[in-house]
């Protein structure tokens, strides 16, 4: 080493040095005390990938068990449905195409709805025809339930990076999540915006929303997310939905929930119980074409 060499040297030792330190630092935090949210992050992918880094999931086959709970609706029961479901990125267009069938099982009459490059579907009479058409808003309202039921399902299997992804984010704090009238669990929470976000209740398209997360403050595992949908950039609680995951189990290198409740918020803002989803089987590395959703 040269005379001339020895202070890069010396200012790329104290750099790594101090580096060092305050990687340490930022560890010793994250785990005694409340981490910051890249540090949250960081703790809840590495739960949520027990086999390591997982690529994004754009596709998936599921056998889903829907409970209807909500003892205010004039229908209730329980519904099977098999769904197929397939997200990618078009290379004519800017955003995702989203593709989506499924069948109801157990029904009376045969229930195939889908969506294709065109739009939403459903099979009449043995035809295909559009979920658009007059007189079918109800069909469509499910139809729209279902399809953000199974893109929330796809976001949330990598939470990690759903933190990531939030604006306006609060700092994380310790919070106490209320499971059952007498069950409360010790949380990491963070609030953030997020521009785009599938909520059941409003059963349309994405809209802004304010999320609240919950994560396990002992085993950094995703518990619950309250989403809020935002009007004018203002949180409007009466439209509030709370989902909790449940049951979580290791699927093709990802911790996936088996099982989701999802409560409503009612006039008062009091959250109540709407639904039960039940993971009966899931495959999270189908290979799906274009062509199978196509309306047939």
């Amino acid at each position: 080493m040269t005379p001339k060499q020895l202070p890069a040297v010396l200012t790329f030792l104290i750099g790594a040095t101090i580096a060092a330190a305050l990687s340490a630092q930022n560890e010793q935090k994250a785990q005694n005390g409340v981490p910051n949210r890249e540090a949250l992050a960081l703790r809840v992918a590495k739960a949520h990938q027990p086999e390591g880094a997982a690529t994004k999931i754009e596709a998936f086959r599921s056998t889903i068990e829907l409970e209807m709970k909500d003892a205010t609706q004039a229908k209730g029961g329980q519904v099977a449905l098999d769904v197929a479901f397939l997200e990618f990125q078009k290379a004519t267009r800017k955003l995702l195409t989203t593709l989506l069938r499924y069948e109801v099982r157990g029904a009376e009459q045969p229930i195939v709805r889908g969506q294709d490059k065109y739009g939403p579907w459903h099979i009449h009479d043995g035809k295909p025809q559009n979920l658009t058409s007059a007189n079918l808003e109800r069909d469509l309202k499910a139809f729209l339930e279902h399809k953000n039921l199974a893109k929330q399902l796809v976001r949330f299997l990598l939470p990690g990076d759903v933190i990531r992804s939030l604006n306006n984010c609060s700092e994380v704090r310790q919070q106490k999540l209320q499971l059952t009238r007498d069950t409360f669990l010790d949380t990491l929470a963070i609030d953030g915006d997020i521009e785009k976000f599938p909520m059941m209740q409003n059963a349309g398209e994405e809209a802004p929303a304010r999320l609240t997360i919950y994560v396990d403050r002992n085993s950094d595992r995703l518990v619950a997310v309250d989403v809020t949908p935002l009007k004018d950039g203002v949180p409007d609680p009466t439209l509030g939905e709370r989902i909790k995951f449940d049951k979580l189990e290791a699927r093709n290198g990802l911790l996936v929930p088996n099982q989701l409740h999802y409560l409503f918020r009612d006039q008062r803002g009091q959250l109540r119980l709407h639904s039960t989803v039940n993971i009966i089987k899931l495959d999270l590395r189908p290979d799906l074409k274009e062509e199978y959703f196509e309306r047939k």
